[in-house]
């Protein structure tokens, strides 16, 4: 049985970790609604883009439209299709699927992107944004763009980053040189831009003019507010304006919103004496100049909310096609670079916020930490050179990323001295810590410690850590990469995405979550990868988070471990080297079954795996897929729509507790006959 990581981990075994640091509201709106900015976008990122090295300026600019039919009554469903024009750019780089989405009252999709930047030598920044002045006016403050990553501003952390018109309410991606940017709804390889329809419209922001004197003018709705509906009461027999929010559980309406102002980004709280009436309506004033003009709040009253849901609901005439148009400005920008040669020109190039990369001009060794903290954001190219680490402690992580901080490293290496342990599976030295905090690698190699990358935003401060690795080759003693999320502090995941990677742990595993119950809420995304680790390749025991494979190859004694959370697996290699060991419920890790895929439903939560595409699992010496059950657990789920198996004992088994459903594939031994089979359908025909 291979138990797991303790001390650190909080559970049971021998394997320890170090410490870290640880509606529509009565009016139509106006089409008014600004147009991006070119100059503001060029000026934003002439001071974040970032560079591999490279000299000329190149500016795109993408136009993204979304169309559909959308149906009129909630029991149906109408499809999405994205089309994509471009100036400037080679559209053979450039992709929109074309494939329906299903839309509904109350759903959100993906919306699906590809640009490829795979032959750049340089790295692009890319803004997005999103206008609705096409739609239908009675979904423009239904239907919104986001993307589901925290951010701070003004102080304020957001757990999602809703998308406008204007370079102000953009969301941006850092395309390095090699990288594809893919987003999808079965995978993707960045923070995804999201679609969205709100159902119980209660309130939203709004950018537009509110006056006394004059009608109001709304030039855009920025995005959603929400809350319990069943919670709240309305003030249905009082004074005019009747009918208006006056709790939200046990919240006034003046600690409502606090709560709201306090996560939205905007400086400052909301004042309900500060509401500016209209008719029946209140207007809240966010960010407004002596004109009236700016973001305002408008919550719902009772009678908008009710119709709203009728509109949701029971519409009996099918709508105009709706448009969303996407601005997808792309720009490459001489950034300020600056070489360094000693420790110390580094150090202090890194903490210097008018450096924007800063370049190795040869090896160099480090005796202690780098750590950026306290928001500090920088790009360190090592330009083919190495960082190595000289010092003598026997607990050490060696680059750091803290506390709202961000951090790029690309193109070199990363020694440490070796495992410092020398203990299975104990991790005391780190190349990179990343709590709560961005990291990205790209093109770095790392040898010599016991873990690679650290993720550990257990104890963090609500944010949550965004990791990406594009083409690394990472390899160390224990757990390669360990990604700890932080429970319900927020309601964001900690994200790790892993593109175009080698990664291997030659004595434990590849990647690895923590099942304890402060660490879970983790989002793992690997794509065209291989993850190899002695005794698994992945170990995901963590509850409500979810794992996605695409085109990769996994490998180790056992293929894939999981206790917890949501699998997919897409047109990947999955395959299991070592004995077979019968099934058991492990009180930590799991059991070394040898199984291509080994599922252990023990704890007290679900943990479901998807296979499907042109996936192959095998097992050397037991099963290609093994489903272990456990009565009052949580109910394990393994759901086979395509994909070849074949195990040197049989293709599928398990103890008949959970649920195995087979819709395709190709099975090389036996299959057990307890298993469901709905051959040649799709699950929910």
């Amino acid at each position: 049985m291979r138990k797991f990581l303790r001390e650190k981990l909080n559970i049971k075994g021998r394997k320890t970790l170090p410490t870290s640091e640880l509606s529509n509201g009565g009016h139509e709106p106006s089409d008014k609604a600004a147009d991006p900015q070119m100059k503001r976008v060029k000026k934003v990122v002439r001071r974040q883009a970032i560079l591999a090295g490279g000299t000329l300026l190149v500016t795109v600019i993408l136009i993204f439209a979304m169309t559909s039919a959308w149906y009129t009554n909630v029991s149906k469903v109408s499809s999405l299709t994205f089309k994509a024009e471009a100036w400037g750019f080679d559209p053979e780089n450039i992709e929109v699927s074309d494939t329906e989405v299903v839309v509904a009252p109350g759903t959100s999709g993906i919306v699906p992107l590809r640009i490829d930047n795979s032959e750049s030598r340089d790295s692009v920044k890319i803004y997005v944004t999103a206008s609705k002045l096409q739609m239908n006016a009675g979904l423009r403050n239904r239907i919104f763009f986001f993307a589901d990553t925290a951010e701070v501003s003004n102080g304020e952390t957001m757990s999602r980053i809703y998308l406008g018109s204007t370079d102000d309410n953009a969301f941006s991606y850092t395309l390095m040189p090699g990288q594809k940017l893919i987003l999808s709804d079965d995978f993707y390889s960045d923070v995804p831009v999201k679609w969205e329809w709100v159902y119980d419209m209660v309130g939203y922001y709004f950018r537009g003019t509110v006056t006394e004197e004059d009608n109001v003018i709304i030039d855009e709705y920025l995005r959603p507010v929400s809350y319990d509906l069943d919670s709240a009461t309305f003030d249905l027999y009082g004074e005019s304006p009747t009918g208006q929010l006056l709790t939200v559980g046990e919240d006034s309406l003046e600690d409502f919103l606090a709560d709201i102002a306090s996560t939205d980004g905007y400086e400052g709280t909301i004042n309900p004496e500060s509401a500016v009436i209209k008719g029946t309506n209140k207007y809240y004033p966010v960010r407004v100049d002596g004109d009236g003009q700016g973001v305002w709040v408008y919550l719902c009253n009772y009678n908008e909310i009710q119709n709203g849901i009728s509109f949701d609901t029971s519409l009996s005439n099918e709508l105009d096609d709706i448009v969303a148009t996407f601005n997808v400005t792309a720009v490459n920008l001489p950034s300020r670079v600056e070489v360094v040669s000693t420790v110390s020109e580094l150090t202090s190039a890194l903490e210097d916020d008018n450096v924007e990369v800063v370049e190795l001009s040869g090896n160099m060794e480090l005796e202690s930490a780098i750590r950026l903290t306290d928001g500090t954001s920088a790009t360190l190219d090592l330009n083919g050179y190495s960082l190595t680490y000289t010092g003598e402690g026997e607990t050490y992580s060696l680059i750091r990323a803290l506390g709202g901080s961000s951090l790029t490293v690309m193109n070199g290496e990363i020694n440490g001295n070796g495992s410092v342990s020398g203990v299975e599976g104990r991790v005391s030295s780190v190349a990179f810590d990343a709590v709560c905090a961005d990291l990205t690698l790209s093109n770095v190699k790392v040898r010599g410690f016991d873990t690679a990358v650290y993720i550990a935003d257990n104890g963090g401060a609500g944010t949550d850590s965004v990791v990406k690795l594009y083409n690394c080759d990472l390899e160390t003693a224990n757990p390669t990469v360990f990604v700890l999320g932080n429970g319900n502090v927020s309601s964001a995941p900690t994200q790790l995405i892993i593109q175009g990677c080698t990664i291997n742990s030659t004595t434990h595993s590849g990647i690895s979550g923590n099942g304890s119950s402060d660490r879970y809420g983790t989002d793992i995304v690997v794509i065209d990868s291989k993850i190899s680790g002695k005794y698994t390749s992945i170990y995901q025991p963590q509850q409500n988070s979810t794992l996605l494979v695409s085109n990769s190859e996994l490998e180790g004694i056992t293929g894939i471990a999981v206790k917890g959370g949501t699998v997919n697996i897409i047109d990947s290699k999955v395959k299991g080297t070592g004995p077979y060991t019968a099934p058991r419920a492990a009180g930590s890790g799991w059991t070394d079954t040898g199984d291509g895929i080994y599922v252990e439903a023990v704890y007290n939560w679900g943990v479901s795996i998807t296979v499907k595409g042109d996936s192959e699992v095998t097992s050397a010496a037991g099963y290609a897929v093994d489903l272990f059950g456990k009565a009052g657990s949580g109910v394990g789920r393994i759901i086979l729509q395509d994909g070849t198996y074949r195990g040197a004992l049989g293709a599928v088994t398990w103890n008949e507790i959970g649920s195995i459903q087979i819709y395709g594939g190709t099975f090389t031994g036996t299959v057990s006959e307890s298993v469901t089979r709905y051959d040649n359908t799709e699950p929910g025909d």
